[in-house]
């Protein structure tokens, strides 16, 4: 998952590192969710969703590290998806 990346990217202690986890896990069961709900369809739609749920994390990342770290801790979730893509 994007949170292994992060924190051997980061070298982040346990504790931390299920933090992460915790919220990156979050993060796609709250977009999977809400895309069932509403039954989106629409690409537009769902990336408003996903959107949504990628500041959520980010806000509950700089609560914990702080905005810096939370903004770097995101461009590299967003690294391990493409990379995880190109697979």
């Amino acid at each position: 998952m994007f949170s292994t990346y992060i924190a051997e990217q980061m070298e982040l202690n346990e504790t931390q590192q299920q933090f992460v986890y915790d919220v990156m896990l979050a993060r796609v069961y709250n977009s999977n969710a809400t895309i069932k709900a509403q039954n989106l369809t629409v690409q537009a739609d769902k990336q408003a969703i996903y959107k949504s749920e990628y500041k959520k994390a980010q806000e509950k990342l700089a609560v914990e590290f702080g905005d810096k770290v939370a903004r770097k801790m995101m461009t590299l979730s967003n690294e391990a998806r493409k990379n995880a893509d190109k697979k």
